[in-house]
């Protein structure tokens, strides 16, 4: 239980950022920042109620998207650097993404080293549907999620899967408009003596 509650600390930057794009033919960067009422991260409240402030910038061209993701709000780990690169691209409603994460936590002691996680995600899509496969690259631990958009509203549903204690969630997602939205995460599931639903509310700015 101990070393599966340590590799489920990792990022909530994949659920807000997407690879799965149709190819641009020149370079963008994007950046923008944002503050949340707590730190959900697949049915998880790693800030114990707490508010998070995070911010990004990402490089996108011709498919290719390379970035930065910050984040407080970890409770266990402290403030979260994430780094990632990836390629995306689309044809018709079809859509398909592959891209590595890594996680990186400077204030996190674990053997006098700071903590360090990587995952490989995996995305297909059609239309309002998506599927999402995060693959821990030095354990047994995944995360697949089944996502559909209708309107404002986002589902999900979620399933970690680590060989042994397992959980998952559902969420919904209303988003208000292209920086306010609310999220509630029910847990449910083998592991969840210590899961409780989350309601998070977040707004972002762009830069």
């Amino acid at each position: 239980m101990k070393m599966f509650k340590k590799t489920l600390i990792t990022a909530a930057a994949v659920s807000t950022l997407s690879f799965a794009v149709a190819p641009v033919a020149v370079a963008e960067v994007a950046a923008s920042a944002t503050i949340s009422s707590s730190y959900l991260w697949r049915g998880y409240d790693l800030g114990q109620g707490d508010a998070a402030l995070s911010a990004d910038i990402v490089y996108s061209e011709a498919g290719f998207t390379a970035g930065m993701w910050v984040s407080s709000g970890d409770a266990a780990m402290g403030t979260e650097y994430d780094f990632f690169a990836g390629y995306g691209g689309s044809v018709g409603e079809f859509n398909y993404s592959f891209s590595y994460f890594t996680y990186i936590y400077p204030s996190a002691d674990i053997n006098n080293e700071a903590a360090e996680l990587q995952e490989y995600v995996y995305s297909v899509g059609y239309g309002p549907v998506s599927l999402t496969v995060y693959d821990d690259i030095d354990s047994n631990y995944s995360y697949t999620t089944l996502g559909y958009d209708v309107g404002s509203f986002s589902l999900m549903y979620g399933a970690h899967d680590n060989g042994a204690n397992n959980q998952e969630n559902f969420d919904v997602t209303y988003s208000y408009n292209d920086s306010l939205s609310f999220t509630y995460s029910t847990p449910f599931g083998s592991d969840v003596e210590e899961a409780e639903p989350t309601f998070v509310a977040s707004y972002s700015l762009p830069f």
